[in-house]
């Protein structure tokens, strides 16, 4: 397909000078968006990998059945691959245990609530309103909230059948038994696409293209290519959904990621980095912990002492980290800035254990205020700590040559009066 290059993104933005202008692959973002949800969602409901995707690939075939435009096409695999953006927020806020049936989360309407607030700021080329939030809806006006038929919008249409679809392959059924079940159930979903989806079922070919192996290069060749002219600021905005979705992970660390941010902005100020540079370590603060979606919360909200495997798998968030931001072209700095933040001086860190001739300044200021941020807000097995008692540890960090002197010194004054 070809590929469709638009002008700037019109989001809600505060009146700055803008910064340096990227031509930004949209595409790159939604795949590492969309292993993010899915590392968030393995946790949640087991044996249901690549949901995201998978769900995405059958909207997208249906929507070739239907003759969609290639604009059409983008927005409708925008939406699929991040139709499960809420699940985490709505985990937290119902404060329930962690492994849940999907039945169960099928059967809450908060996910969509929390779904559609989330993607606000994303840069879809035409938005439509309530997408997300009506994903669920049946077309017989059963569903959470009683709309009917073409009230809903079509893209949600199309999600409620694939996802249907998508889950019920991953829990294992025969192609057979799903599309039955289907159509026993055809009241639920929109009879245009149920014809379209039955038409597909028949080939072979439309069930391999989402096995585990396959459905990540199937929908990729299938995504119209998207270009926008964004700057960092507005890519920012963009980033603050990834954070979200990551403070959602935890209780205890509920406001982690935007205290991070917020402290990240005040140094950078403080140190009249330009503007690039600013929003670029805003960006890197959003996103330091994206590898925690794939640690579980039996280990995140541990109350005790970890075991040693149980810190190895911590250990491996960054690395995580890193691997789901290679994927973003123009993100090579705020990569590193990001992925080193557990990073030490004298080479004792990790995940690579990189040393003060591998680290260069802004990784060495996100380290700092990871660890300041850390000491100061409450986690499982301890409350958050005063300025002073946090600046007294990364003192004694300082003298083992652990993290960088200048930035701990700086932020004791920047930060004694937040």
């Amino acid at each position: 397909m070809a590929g469709i290059i638009m002008n700037t993104f019109a989001g809600t933005l505060d009146k700055v000078k803008r910064c340096d202008v990227m031509l930004f692959n949209v595409n790159e973002l939604l795949i590492s968006l969309s292993h993010t949800l899915d590392f968030a969602e393995k946790e949640v409901l087991r044996n249901n990998t690549n949901h995201g995707m998978r769900v995405s690939y059958i909207s997208a075939r249906i929507a070739q059945e239907l003759g969609m435009s290639d604009r059409q096409m983008f927005d409708l695999i925008s939406y699929a691959l991040l139709h499960d953006n809420g699940v985490m927020g709505s985990l937290r806020k119902k404060s329930v245990p962690r492994q849940e049936s999907v039945s169960s989360l099928e059967a809450d309407p908060t996910h969509c609530i929390e779904g559609e607030k989330n993607l606000a700021s994303f840069p879809f080329l035409a938005k439509q309103e309530d997408v997300i939030l009506y994903h669920h809806e049946n077309y017989d006006g059963s569903g959470f909230f009683g709309i009917s038929g073409s009230r809903i919008p079509l893209y949600s249409r199309i999600i409620r059948l694939a996802d249907c679809i998508a889950i019920r392959y991953s829990l294992g059924w025969t192609i057979d038994t799903v599309m039955d079940s289907i159509l026993r159930e055809a009241r639920f979903f929109d009879p245009d696409l149920c014809e379209a989806a039955v038409k597909l079922s028949r080939n072979v070919e439309f069930w391999l293209g989402m096995d585990d192996m396959f459905v990540q290069n199937t929908l990729v060749s299938m995504l119209p290519q998207v270009s926008r002219e964004l700057d960092y600021r507005q890519i920012r905005s963009i980033s603050q959904i990834f954070s979200r979705i990551i403070d959602a992970k935890s209780p205890f660390t509920g406001s982690h990621s935007r205290g991070i941010s917020e402290k990240t902005g005040f140094i950078c100020q403080y140190y009249e980095f330009d503007e690039k540079t600013y929003w670029q370590m805003r960006i890197a603060a959003d996103l330091h912990d994206l590898g925690k979606l794939a640690v579980p919360n039996s280990i995140l909200d541990k109350p005790g002492k970890l075991t040693r495997e149980e810190y190895k798998a911590i250990q491996s968030h960054p690395f995580y980290t890193r691997k789901i931001l290679t994927m973003i072209n123009g993100f090579e700095d705020i990569t590193e800035w990001a992925s080193n933040h557990h990073e030490k001086l004298n080479g004792s860190g990790y995940p690579f254990g990189l040393d003060a001739s591998q680290l260069d300044f802004n990784s060495r200021i996100l380290a700092c205020v990871d660890i300041y941020q850390a000491l100061t807000e409450d986690r499982p097995y301890r409350k958050g700590m005063p300025h002073s008692a946090a600046m007294k540890i990364m003192s004694e960090m300082v003298q083992h040559k652990l993290i960088e002197p200048s930035v701990t010194e700086d932020m004791n004054s920047i930060f004694r009066d937040l």
